[in-house]
């Protein structure tokens, strides 16, 4: 809600056109002003159509005169934000802004069931005394909140923000009308890399999967055997110094982590992983068992699992973590790539 949950430091280098000062640049800016300053400085005109499709707009302003001058006028009077029902407006050096159902990096979500935006308490800040927005001013001033929710809602109906909170349909309250593939079972072999999370098994909140690893271990085995995710969130499954692991990751706060009580046996193993659902219900529980050669090695309840989707980015992968790890363990050796040989693994739900 606070700047959209980030203000980050910029530092621009460009030795033939700037010269260089000690005056920090305190003029409003922000990350859809970037492209706008890099086509004015190129001398670049947005064009109004590319290969045939009319193109949108450019939201931001260029912030080039900041080159020359610390205390340039600021471009940029307007920015709203939002995601996932919190937001906010940057208005002439005034900033309000109000959190919407979920708490950041709570995982209960608790504030979802009855949730109603025109209940939800904006606070207020005067940018020009409170750079740290510190001080809520808001009781002090609510024809001045008003205002600014008033330009909330004009920037949120020009961006196609509204109806607040309408992100949040599936993710939060209907997970299973998520867009994916009808596929039941798959059969997955080594190469097979950066599968889109709506093409591939689903580890999420109500979902029971039986995985097949039938590989070949050598001695001290390593890297990973499948993944999902990254890490913010996800599930992997992999070898370290010969032991069988597996990890849940419940969006960094929750990481529930199972290994083989001993080193797994080498040569042709036949490798199990079994999650299954508690409930079907976000958040629910899942028992996540490991078998290798149809016996029970290790078992773990993820006791908080991710509903709808992993994240928006990362992918399925064989044999590899790719992108960023699942696991902080194998971190520093991502993407940590499997050093034996897997000949097929099968993925299928179970429900």
């Amino acid at each position: 809600a606070h700047f959209g949950g980030t203000r980050n430091p910029m530092v621009i280098s460009w030795p033939a056109r700037i010269k260089p000062d000690s005056k920090i640049r305190s003029q409003f800016t922000h990350v859809n002003d970037i492209a706008a300053t890099i086509y004015d400085i190129l001398g670049i005109t947005p064009p109004d159509f590319y290969n045939g499709v009319a193109q949108d707009k450019l939201d931001g302003v260029s912030f080039a005169a900041t080159f020359e001058k610390h205390d340039a006028a600021v471009a940029k009077t307007t920015q709203y934000f939002e995601i996932m029902g919190s937001r906010g407006i940057y208005k002439d050096g005034w900033f309000s802004g109000t959190f919407g159902p979920r708490i950041p990096w709570d995982p209960t979500a608790s504030k979802l069931a009855g949730w109603d935006p025109d209940n939800d308490i904006w606070e207020l800040y005067d940018l020009s005394k409170d750079f740290s927005q510190a001080n809520n001013i808001a009781k002090q001033n609510p024809e001045k909140v008003q205002e600014m929710k008033d330009a909330f809602l004009v920037e949120a109906a020009s961006n196609k923000v509204l109806p607040i909170g309408g992100a949040l349909y599936i993710v939060a309250y209907h997970p299973e009308e998520m867009k994916a593939t009808t596929l039941k079972e798959w059969n997955m072999y080594p190469g097979m890399t950066r599968i889109a999370e709506s093409q591939a098994p689903k580890f999420m909140s109500g979902f029971s999967t039986h995985s097949v690893i039938d590989a070949t271990i050598p001695e001290n085995a390593e890297g990973v055997l499948f993944s999902i995710g990254g890490i913010s969130a996800g599930f992997t499954v992999y070898m370290d110094q010969g032991v069988l692991k597996a990890e849940y990751n419940a969006m960094t706060m929750n990481r529930y982590k199972v290994s083989s009580i001993a080193k797994i046996p080498t040569g042709k193993v036949k490798i199990e992983i079994i999650v299954k659902a508690q409930e079907k219900k976000p958040l629910a529980p899942s028992l996540i068992t490991l078998k290798v050669n149809g016996k029970k090695v290790g078992e773990v309840i993820a006791k908080i699992t991710v509903p709808a989707i992993f994240t928006a980015s990362e992918t399925f992968d064989v044999g590899i973590d790719l992108a960023s790890p699942v696991a902080m363990d194998y971190h520093d050796r991502a993407p940590f790539k499997f050093n034996g040989e897997i000949e097929k693994i099968n993925i299928r739900y179970i429900n």
